[in-house]
């Protein structure tokens, strides 16, 4: 290499990451080596700087006596999870009173084809000859039965 290392490739070598073209740089480059060298004295100061700062700040911050003594938390179950136990079961008792058998079927006797075919055509008249339809007529229900005529016009 010709060139003097980047600041990527110095990151790099710092890091522990570098390739072997820029090893054999900075053994042959007294500069680069000299750069190398500085960088690292220049992270290592500001590394022990922080944690001198970070130590002092912990020493003022922590309490000379502590008022409660800490003890480790208790290994109880907490409410919530009882519920869960109690609503799985509640699930698992009541689950087969829910469960829909089939019902078995009864067999009828034997009914003529003429009367079923009467029967059906007699349901499909009356079904036909409704003027509403059959959700409608619970709500005929509501309405009077002889509606007064009114002379005042308008909406009704």
């Amino acid at each position: 290499m010709s060139n003097h290392l980047s600041e990527d490739q110095f990151a790099k070598c710092i890091a522990g990451l570098p390739t072997g073209a820029e090893l054999q740089h900075i053994r042959g480059c007294p500069e680069c080596r000299a750069e190398l060298e500085n960088l690292g004295t220049t992270i290592s100061l500001f590394r022990s700087a922080l944690r001198d700062r970070i130590d002092d700040r912990m020493a003022l911050q922590r309490p000379a006596v502590t008022p409660f003594p800490i003890r480790p938390a208790e290994t109880v179950m907490p409410g919530w999870r009882w519920a869960v136990v109690a609503a799985a079961l509640v699930v698992f008792v009541m689950l087969p009173f829910f469960i829909s058998k089939p019902i078995p079927q009864e067999s009828s006797p034997a009914v003529s084809i003429e009367t079923d075919a009467d029967a059906l055509m007699n349901a499909v008249n009356i079904r036909l000859s409704r003027t509403l339809p059959a959700p409608m007529e619970p709500m005929m229900s509501l309405l009077p039965s002889a509606e007064p005529i009114t002379e005042f016009g308008g909406v009704q």
